[in-house]
């Protein structure tokens, strides 16, 4: 906190990263990292997932994460996929992603990380942290319109619902629908491309913002 409050009244931008690490987006609970504001945070009572939907989970979040490092890397800025070892350098910034499945059929939208059965539709949420001296310092963010009429504000508050933090720091990417879809290397990859563009849209923004790019 100090230093965000710092950072507020200098006015100062962020420094240009020496990389921009992305993780493969979470398919499941135990993939969500204790640090993050979903950690913990999914709806109880969710149907156990099983083996197929998180394979395919998985799939789709590495292609997200993928697709995402070139949609990064073709702003002019050097990202990476991060893995289990990765050690960001002090400056660097780290994006986290979750698969996120809704349940729209009970009074209160049901959460879910993965692919939840019965989920009505898979959205994606996204943090951003930097490295710093004392550790990650998570990073305030957008939000992109779930579709459906929806605004950006009640988008994130179908996500915000779940986060006990201030959930302005998630990106919410629009709603896919999964009823009846059957899954294929060309249908997630498809997907990944559309979901890693909405998510890079909101983050040129802030790239821009910080000055790392024209």
């Amino acid at each position: 906190m100090p230093d965000s409050r710092a950072r507020a009244r200098a006015g100062s931008q962020l420094p240009r990263p020496g990389h921009i690490w992305v993780y493969d987006f979470a398919a499941t609970a135990a993939d969500v990292p204790a640090y993050s504001t979903l950690a913990g945070q999914a709806s109880e009572g969710a149907t156990p997932q099983i083996a197929e939907q998180i394979a395919t989970g998985r799939q789709l979040g590495a292609e997200i994460g993928s697709q995402l490092v070139e949609q990064i890397r073709s702003m002019g800025l050097p990202a990476a996929r991060a893995v289990a070892g990765t050690t960001p350098q002090v400056n660097d910034i780290v994006i986290r992603g979750y698969l996120i499945s809704v349940n729209e059929g009970s009074a209160a939208e049901r959460l879910a990380i993965g692919f939840g059965s019965g989920a009505s539709e898979l959205r994606t949420a996204v943090e951003g942290y930097q490295m710093t001296a004392q550790g990650l310092r998570k990073l305030g963010s957008g939000t992109v319109d779930s579709g459906g009429g929806k605004t950006p504000g009640a988008a994130l508050g179908v996500v915000g619902l779940v986060a006990t933090g201030n959930p302005a720091g998630l990106i919410v990417s629009t709603g896919m629908k999964v009823y009846g879809e059957a899954s294929g290397s060309s249908k997630v990859e498809g997907r990944a491309k559309q979901t890693a563009k909405e998510i890079a849209d909101v983050l040129k923004q802030r790239f821009e913002q910080e000055g790392w790019i024209n």
